[in-house]
């Protein structure tokens, strides 16, 4: 098969980095689940502490399979084991042996999780060393629930990363308009921020459309990881974005679509007469819209993002400095052999 992932990119399919897991309201309390995280099955849970283990589905103790479609289940807040019935609590420790006392230590291979504003991120290092770093806080005050979606996609996540700086991808691809960078890319370790404005015009026609005048902030902590923060100043309008990009296995990645937004502030200036429905259903109206502008337009870069095929020396134009900006920083991403 000639069209494989390791043919397009010159690195390894799994970075080093912080990558999404699920959101907090669809992990309950007594159920164990399964899912291929970062080129391993793996199970996950909520113990009775509350705290979320992600684990591989693998048995330390003759090695069997302890995903729920193989008999792996939970009692107590504690994931049994369907072989021997070995018991392992959210932190990975073996806390019952029915076979009795072992001569050494038994522990899952579990991964460092981090819960923030209703999404569970993990860490990935080959390695498997502690993180030293972290994605931000999720804040969840004055903003919305998220809504959010999940696609497959055959690529890379440094590759829908690098869009983040592209801008000049924006009005061919996109169709914005008014595009303009707002300043050099900012990089300080681990955080790599982009800001630009542009001008966005969404509704099906000239005369029943609204005009968007955007400042927008790309923030990225690793290739996993990215929140765009579009905000429209005459408005009111604050809207917060992920796209959390999750490698499945060598090939695939979940790509995760997700947005929330505070309450806007000056809805008629938005568009004429806004102003005069209740607040809630306003808010909830303008947060299902920009959800469906957001999957739209980051949809268009999916057919790109499956056929094209990484250029480690491209042919860049002067107003594209940040694309090798952002490459230098992904660099750090990548383990070094010893």
């Amino acid at each position: 098969m000639t069209n494989k992932i390791d043919t397009r990119f010159p690195f390894t399919p799994f970075p080093i980095g912080w990558y999404w897991v699920e959101f907090s309201e669809n992990i309950k309390k007594g159920k164990l689940y399964s899912k291929k995280w970062m080129g391993r099955e793996t199970v996950f849970w909520r113990g009775d502490d509350g705290e979320v283990c992600l684990a591989k589905a693998i048995c330390p103790h003759l090695g069997a399979n302890l995903a729920p479609e193989r008999g792996g289940k939970l009692r107590d807040g504690c994931l049994v084991c369907p072989f021997h019935g070995f018991a392992y609590n959210s932190k990975g420790q073996c806390v019952n042996t029915p076979t009795g006392p072992l001569s050494t230590s038994v522990q899952l291979e579990t991964y460092p999780i981090f819960e923030t504003g209703g999404v569970i991120f993990a860490y990935w290092h080959p390695a498997q060393t502690e993180p030293d770093w972290c994605v931000p806080e999720l804040d969840p005050r004055d903003w919305s629930r998220f809504m959010y979606t999940a696609q497959e996609i055959r690529t890379h996540p440094q590759e829908t990363s690098e869009n983040g700086v592209d801008i000049t991808h924006l009005p061919y691809v996109h169709g914005y308009s008014e595009v303009e960078s707002l300043g050099a890319i900012h990089v300080d370790g681990r955080l790599l921020q982009n800001k630009f404005k542009l001008t966005r015009q969404i509704g099906p026609t000239a005369n029943l459309s609204i005009k968007l005048n955007v400042r927008a902030t790309v923030s990225m902590w690793g290739v996993g990881f990215s929140m765009i923060e579009p905000v429209m100043e005459s408005a009111g309008l604050y809207i917060r974005q992920l796209a959390l990009c999750t490698p499945i296995d060598e090939e695939k990645v979940n790509f995760v679509m997700a947005i929330q937004m505070k309450d806007i502030e000056k809805p008629n200036a938005l568009f004429p007469g806004l102003g005069l429905m209740p607040k809630r259903i306003l808010n909830a109206l303008l947060l299902r819209l920009f959800f469906k502008v957001y999957l739209t337009d980051i949809s268009q870069d999916f057919e790109i993002w499956e056929n094209k095929k990484y250029l480690t020396y491209p042919r860049l134009s002067t107003s594209e400095s940040a694309i090798i900006q952002f490459r230098r920083y992904c660099e750090q991403f990548y383990a070094v052999p010893d």
